[in-house]
């Protein structure tokens, strides 16, 4: 059983920040060193400065950018640039985004969910996590003791009971406390503080399976800080507080939810010529020749559910890659489920760049990116030696995973867009 409810969230205040826009971010693990700098320069009073400040060369224990957060959020709470509402509630939240023709409007509600520690959990995650980002995230949950930023959670809602309720809130213009754009998304939020509609939703969401989509290293450190928190001389009501976390809940429909690909880089490998490369996964693969990257990526898109694969080595030379038989990989991918093997990016790290090529498939000799023309830029100017394309990862494929209780390869998906942070802040304190 899942345990949701609502809360009294700390917001800008709308007195003191008349352009939203300029003070939220996105989620503070997809902002490079430049967006950083940038928003910083935007406003003063930028959320960046909480969720991933500026390192100096003359850090220390005492002054490091986890306790300048803790400065700067106690100082805006006191200045009152930010507020807590007066009322526990839900907060329905709208992107609105373009993709290709189409007008999408991804919807959802925030609220405060239960951290799953026992046996039999209702939280499903899909990826593993590194040690590096959960310490950086632990550094700065202990200094702020407070959700910065909501994760985001995918739910089934046969029926669209859920989804009826929030389409009644969005439909009063009262309840809508913000809307502006932002990165070329429209993001809308409303407060949802009636109490018969949120025991509804508490109701209708306590037996759901629940899908991590995005924030996998900020839930299990919430929830191993809830654990350690417990020991601690602390007020009650904060430990009781951190037992639940902020989340963005979305519905897991196909059609409201865009993943993007994340392509492939790799800066070494070994010895191999390319027309090595090619005579090799010719074992393997039906291969032919592509006369452009605008071609490429069409024809990857059309055959998306054929186990197809775009590379590029250099000098124009850019190639689609079919496999001729599952069996292939099948047998060589080893431990895990039919469904976890016939993951595209499966496929591509444990039998195409380990098994056929003997590429070493380490993080420092394999890059990630959203942009297919800068990974050709990479390699033409770079000294880059490859570029693997792949198709975007089903939702389908991400809940059956997680169902199974597996973790799917490192950057398998890429939800877009991302929740903003800076919309709404979850305190750790008596909420009463």
């Amino acid at each position: 059983m899942i345990s949701i409810k609502p809360f009294r969230a700390i917001r800008y205040n709308p007195a003191k920040v008349k352009d939203l826009s300029r003070v939220v971010s996105p989620p503070y693990d997809i902002i490079p060193a430049r967006m950083q700098e940038g928003l910083y320069r935007t406003h003063p009073n930028n959320i960046v400065r909480l969720i991933l400040g500026k390192q100096k060369k003359s850090d220390s224990i005492n002054d490091n950018r986890y306790t300048r957060a803790k400065g700067f959020f106690e100082t805006w709470l006191k200045a009152r640039v930010m507020i807590r509402d007066d009322e526990k509630a839900m907060y329905i939240y709208s992107q609105i985004y373009r993709e290709g023709k189409r007008i999408i409007d991804m919807a959802g509600f925030i609220g405060l969910m239960g951290l799953d520690t026992g046996k039999g959990a209702s939280v499903l995650p899909h990826e593993n996590t590194l040690a590096s980002p959960k310490t950086d995230r632990m550094n700065l949950m202990r200094q702020v003791r407070a959700n910065l930023s909501p994760i985001l959670v995918l739910y089934e809602d046969r029926g669209r009971k859920v989804k009826n309720i929030l389409k009644e809130v969005r439909g009063r213009k009262d309840k809508k406390i913000i809307d502006f754009e932002f990165d070329n998304v429209r993001h809308r939020v409303w407060r949802l503080d009636d109490k018969y509609a949120i025991n509804k939703i508490e109701g209708l969401m306590a037996a759901k399976d629940i899908f991590i989509a995005d924030g996998h290293h900020r839930y299990e450190v919430a929830r191993d800080y809830s654990l350690g928190l417990q020991d601690e001389p602390v007020p009650r009501e904060v430990k009781d507080s951190s037992k639940y976390m902020m989340a963005y809940f979305v519905e897991s429909d196909e059609a409201m939810l865009t993943i993007l690909p994340a392509h492939r880089l790799i800066k070494d490998a070994g010895r191999l010529s390319k027309e090595d490369a090619i005579n090799r996964l010719d074992e393997f693969f039906v291969i032919r020749k592509m006369p452009g990257l605008k071609t490429l990526m069409s024809e990857l898109g059309r055959m998306a559910d054929k186990r197809v694969f775009g590379i590029y080595l250099g000098k124009g030379n850019f190639y689609i890659l079919k496999l001729r038989d599952a069996g292939y990989s099948d047998r060589v991918i080893r431990g895990k489920s039919k469904d976890w093997k016939r993951l595209d990016v499966s496929i591509l790290h444990q039998f195409i760049l380990q098994h056929v090529l003997g590429i070493r498939d380490e993080d420092d000799n394999v890059e990630f990116f959203k942009n297919p023309a800068d990974a050709v830029r990479l390699v033409d100017n770079l000294g880059y030696k490859m570029a693997f394309f792949l198709n975007p990862t089903k939702v389908s494929q991400v809940k059956r995973i997680a169902k199974l209780g597996e973790k799917m390869p490192r950057k398998a998906t890429y939800f877009y867009p991302k929740p903003l942070s800076g919309l709404v802040i979850h305190k750790f304190e008596d909420e009463r």
